[in-house]
């Protein structure tokens, strides 16, 4: 996966905001290096002060979600320890808000080699130790589940056809005009896939753990000796405990990886078989519609990494499926 968002850089924000990062830090930010890695529009750079001292910044306007994204992941500090990187402090500066993080010396995967597995697997086993049920209360979460059901209905629509005016069903975020007649790279019926996207809702709406949401290899940072971070914790999700390695496979296996083998090999083995295919098949349309719509020059990257989680959904998928056929 390659490619990145255009960052903001900590010196084009205001005033405030940066003599707020330089509090945190203790001194003044004479060196900034934004993230290479991520697709988020907002801040995110490891700072230098002027005694040599580091931090990572994340820094945004409330708003528009990412200032938002940045409170979240104060809250969610705590919860994830070690598991990800210490928070050092943070603040808030009218509409801004600012977290500030120690620096993990390591690099956001690139790609997953096969000495990642294994670590990766400790790291599942921590989530779930640490994460289901998850420790916060739910009157500050939000079931990731709810969250998703606008971004669904790729199937659906695709299967029911065009209206006679050509516009695609159901709702707007879920257009599929763009994809209409374009051949999927897997032999798996659309009904059948739009009607396991349709229950979506009621298979993960009772799941209590917390859920990362956006795991994959760019959001996890691999240390000198091996070690694997997750970074960019920023929902206050729930969803079953097995869901983020679910929507981990398809980027294992973009990766030349077996992600059935990398489930069966985890401490999420007893996944329930056909929640697992109803969370592919809803993640897989969403990827495969978002895809394929124009690239945004300010997020280079972003539709090719979608059409990379859509086809290895798929194609994992279809495995499953024949698997329990044969």
């Amino acid at each position: 996966m390659t490619g990145a968002t255009l960052r903001p850089r900590l010196a084009d924000a205001p005033g405030d905001v940066r003599d707020a990062v330089d509090a945190l830090l203790g001194s003044p930010v004479v060196d900034e290096r934004p993230a290479t890695a991520g697709f988020t529009p907002s801040v995110a750079s490891t700072v230098v002060g002027s005694g040599g001292q580091r931090l990572f910044v994340k820094v945004a306007p409330v708003g528009g979600g990412l200032g938002e994204a940045v409170e979240a992941g104060v809250v969610l500090a705590d919860v994830v320890g070690d598991l990800g990187p210490r928070l050092v402090g943070s603040a808030a500066v009218g509409a801004w808000r600012v977290a500030a993080y120690e620096v993990v010396d390591g690099t956001a995967l690139a790609a997953w080699d096969a000495a990642d597995l294994e670590p990766l697997l400790g790291v599942v086993v921590r989530l779930r130790e640490r994460l289901d049920p998850c420790p916060l209360p739910p009157s500050v979460t939000t079931p990731y589940a709810e969250s998703f059901v606008p971004l669904l209905g790729t199937w659906g629509a695709l299967a029911r056809g065009p209206r006679p005016d050509g516009d695609a069903l159901p709702r707007p975020a879920s257009s599929v005009a763009h994809v209409r007649g374009r051949p999927l790279p897997v032999d798996v019926p659309l009904s059948l896939l739009a009607e396991l996207e349709s229950r979506w809702l009621a298979t993960l709406a009772p799941g209590s753990a917390l859920h990362h949401g956006d795991l994959r290899r760019d959001n996890v940072l691999r240390g000198p000796g091996g070690r694997l971070r997750v970074v960019d914790w920023t929902h206050l999700w729930t969803a079953p405990g097995w869901l983020d390695l679910v929507r981990l496979g398809a980027d294992v296996a973009a990766c030349g990886h077996d992600p059935e083998r990398l489930l069966r090999r985890s401490c999420w083995a007893d996944a329930p078989d056909d929640a697992v295919d109803v969370v592919l098949a809803g993640l897989a349309g969403r990827a495969w519609r978002e895809g394929h719509l124009p690239d945004l020059p300010e997020v280079p990257g972003l539709r090719r990494m979608q059409r990379e989680q859509g086809l290895h959904g798929l194609r994992w998928l279809e495995a499953r499926l024949a698997a329990r056929r044969a």
